[in-house]
């Protein structure tokens, strides 16, 4: 009887090995994280379909996986008052380049991709005054030493994941005109997060006042997947009306920074498949 005990448990333990080995690293599904959407909304972001809401004509709290870096941060500006948020959703399969990588290896990819904002320079997105055709975004981009110096410095490369950090970025946007931005960086096994906050004041056509200082935040997350990558981009304003009116031409705010999260996405999507 002890003999057929003991036999048991080895087989119980093989199993367990097995399973082990078998299951997935990450253990994550669209449907797990994002318990929320719909068939057909799994089914669109499965088909590398973007899903996007505005907070003043919907909740938008589904959009953002569960237990996330995204959702503490999604639910502090919905809590706000006087401000609307932009977001966009978007599922990335993994690239070729990270088939053979682990965990850390993937997050470390992520990390440093993500930080690579020399490249943003020349990044284009849909301007509605343009037509609705492509436009350069982004003139100029590097990374500064403190928030009050002038002169670039390299991208930064790491070989670890801090759990936190910041960073300083100058860039000259074709509509908002320069400004410097905060960078705060905040990491878990599965999540890398950064936050964006304008520094100096974002004006329409360098002149007329649009976000007044710290109250522009345009965050990205990426989450880790069995399969992919979640990336969740949000832009939230605080004290403007979705619409402002310049010179006689109206800027509708939620339509302009969603067009820049987007191209910010895509910016990201060909970094990794370089």
């Amino acid at each position: 009887m002890h003999t057929k005990i003991k036999s048991q448990i080895k087989i119980k333990l093989v199993v367990l090995l097995l399973l082990a080995f078998t299951t997935p690293m990450f253990g994550s599904t669209i449907t797990e994280v994002l318990p929320n959407l719909t068939t057909n909304q799994i089914e669109s972001l499965q088909k590398e379909n973007q899903l996007r809401g505005v907070s003043f004509k919907e909740d938008i709290r589904h959009l953002v996986p569960i237990n996330s870096l995204a959702q503490k941060h999604l639910t502090e500006y919905l809590s706000k008052d006087d401000s609307f948020t932009v977001i966009a959703l978007n599922f990335i399969p993994f690239p070729k380049s990270m088939d053979n990588m682990g965990e850390f290896e993937k997050q470390l990819f992520i990390f440093n991709t993500m930080r690579s904002i020399s490249t943003q320079e020349g990044i284009t997105y849909i301007s509605y005054r343009a037509g609705n055709k492509p436009k350069i975004l982004i003139e100029k981009s590097w990374y500064l030493e403190t928030p009050k110096s002038r002169s670039g410095i390299d991208d930064p490369f790491s070989y670890n994941i801090p759990k936190k950090d910041t960073y300083y970025v100058y860039q000259r946007d074709s509509s908002f005109g320069s400004n410097i931005y905060q960078h705060d960086y905040e990491t878990s096994d599965k999540e890398i997060f950064v936050k964006v906050t304008n520094l100096e004041k974002v004006k329409v056509f360098s002149i007329f006042t649009a976000v007044k200082k710290e109250q522009l935040s345009i965050a990205m997350d990426t989450y880790l997947l069995d399969d992919g990558i979640l990336l969740t981009a949000m832009a939230t304003i605080e004290g403007r009306k979705p619409q402002i009116k310049v010179m006689g031409i109206t800027v509708d705010l939620p339509s302009a920074f969603n067009r820049r999260i987007t191209a910010l996405g895509d910016w990201f999507v060909d970094q990794l498949n370089q």
